[in-house]
């Protein structure tokens, strides 16, 4: 894969050690397959009622510069992440956070007790390391003409 520039104003100004403690604290969930449906959202972590998730992508995504060699500082679900998507960081290309790569939000799968609320992009509950991430279709105005399988009250 070519080395591509990056427009500077959507790289982080951020240094080394606070892109890392940024990538760290947001990203909490990854893509993975569904029982339910084809694949999900899946969180990494245990996430508490009202915590952010992330999960409603950037209009404008950010890329990171973070080198090959302090990607160890990553944890290591969110280093994995990085290094499978984009394998050419280990030439020093810029990357953009998994949660606005990935736009978890258009993987996310319904339930009737979901436990995220898309309104705020937060957890609705606690929500354990492992467990899929669910959201309400029924918030959306006409979801039923979207999704004819829809049951909404």
């Amino acid at each position: 894969m070519p080395h591509q520039t990056i427009p500077p104003d959507i790289v982080s100004p951020l240094t080394k050690d606070q892109q890392i403690n940024e990538l760290n604290s947001e990203v909490k969930c990854k893509i993975a397959q569904s029982k339910v449906h084809g694949v999900g959202v899946f969180a990494l972590y245990d996430i508490k009622k009202g915590q952010r998730m992330y999960c409603a992508p950037r209009l404008v995504p950010i890329f990171y510069t973070i080198p090959y060699g302090s990607l160890s500082k990553l944890f290591p679900e969110i280093r994995e992440l990085v290094i499978d998507r984009w394998p050419s960081v280990i030439n020093g290309s810029a990357f953009p956070s998994p949660n606005d790569d990935a736009k978890l939000l258009l993987f996310m799968n319904h339930s009737n007790e979901p436990n995220y609320d898309l309104t705020n992009d937060t957890a609705l509950r606690d929500i354990k390391a492992g467990e899929e991430i669910f959201e309400n279709y029924c918030t959306m105005q006409n979801a039923t003409k979207v999704y004819k399988w829809l049951k909404c009250d």
